[in-house]
């Protein structure tokens, strides 16, 4: 195998239910491979098992790798050692630890939740970050950070340089082929909340919660709130068997998640802190009005369209968003605003520019 090519860590494309780092690697690397010329480098894309995507191009090929366990610390890094390419490329899992340095990387990084809160992160992960993640992406030779915010974290946290960091926005969600944006008109009479995360500590359940609580007092229509996501703490079970306004779903998939985003009145995405947030580009595309808490990082992707939520100052915004079930005409501006945010988020742009990255990283010999 030439060195020339460029080698791809592909694992997320096999998990059968994937999460939002997953995900932006099966859109990404689906218009990396249209953005892909004829004059650039083969790509090898290592997995553990072949998946069934979408990804399509001649000079692309699937390279299927035995081993779960330690797969990209141990079996990638035994082929790699053998097989060098010029570049690795790392759309959603770090490289190898302890990958030659004549091998160059590009990691993307998602965010640094856990850094910013970490109560929420476990033993296990915060050993990962330590021993592995933060000495990898020292090494790197391009970091591309989803966010600004994403950026200054990467900076601040982990002391990596400025111009070692590259902000390349996501696309505008899961399904940009596969659904039509909209703002289509919904009813007045019965708003409807909808809480995607389940009982992830981060993702913040009991904000939603109290939200829908305060809103149900205040509100002169009906409010009801359907929860998606994995919920086990029987706390929340029970506060939700006891409301026959709250409706819960359990896990969707992503089409399931479109359609009740173009059913429901408002997001509520109250997580604590987010390196992107795919949601929030995902509601405003089906006319839903994001709300979102104060400080999670997530008023850089939603722009002016969505609503912040403080729960120091809760009387604020709740009456903002009393405001917006009243005035039905306040409440489509506010669609529409949000539906042009959305469209500015592109997959094609952010691939075209990682492609940038990576060629211009392969051909680099220094």
């Amino acid at each position: 195998m030439e060195r020339t090519y460029i080698a791809i860590n592909a694992t997320a494309l096999g998990k059968p239910n994937k999460t939002g780092v997953e995900w932006y690697a099966w859109q990404l690397l689906k218009y990396l491979a249209r953005e892909w010329k004829a004059p650039d480098p083969p790509v090898v894309l290592f997995t553990t098992n072949r998946p069934g995507t979408e990804i399509q191009n001649k000079k692309w090929r699937f390279k299927i790798l035995p081993g779960k366990i330690f797969w990209t610390q141990y079996h990638l890094l035994k082929f790699l050692k053998r097989h060098p390419p010029a570049l690795l490329f790392s759309p959603s899992y770090v490289a190898p630890r302890f990958l030659p340095p004549k091998i160059k990387t590009v990691n993307v990084v998602h965010g640094l939740e856990g850094e910013r809160y970490p109560e929420f992160r476990s033993l296990k992960n915060t050993l990962g970050d330590y021993l592995i993640n933060v000495p990898t992406l020292k090494k790197s030779f391009a970091i591309i950070a989803v966010s600004k915010h994403t950026k200054a974290d990467l900076s601040y946290f982990y002391n990596i340089p400025s111009d070692q960091i590259k902000i390349i926005p996501s696309g505008g969600g899961t399904l940009e082929d596969d659904f039509e944006s909209e703002t289509k008109k919904k009813s007045g009479k019965n708003i409807n909340l909808f809480f995607l995360a389940g009982s992830n500590d981060r993702k913040n359940l009991p904000l939603a919660l109290r939200i829908f609580s305060n809103l149900k007092k205040i509100a002169s229509v009906k409010i009801s709130l359907t929860i998606a996501g994995i919920i086990t703490e029987i706390k929340y079970r029970k506060l939700i068997l006891a409301d026959k306004n709250i409706h819960y779903l359990g896990y969707v998939n992503e089409k399931e998640k479109i359609e009740q985003l173009k059913s429901s009145h408002f997001l509520l995405y109250t997580s604590f802190y987010e390196g992107f947030g795919f949601p929030v580009l995902e509601a405003q595309k089906c006319g839903a009005v994001p709300i979102v808490l104060k400080g999670s990082g997530l008023k850089e992707i939603g722009g002016e369209a969505i609503v912040e939520y403080d729960p120091a100052n809760e009387g604020k915004a709740l009456e903002k968003i009393k405001e917006l079930i009243k005035d039905r005409q306040k409440y489509s501006q506010m669609q529409k605003i949000g539906l042009k945010n959305s469209q500015g988020f592109s997959w094609q742009k952010c691939a075209k520019q990682t492609r940038d990255i990576l060629i211009t990283t392969a051909g680099n010999n220094k």
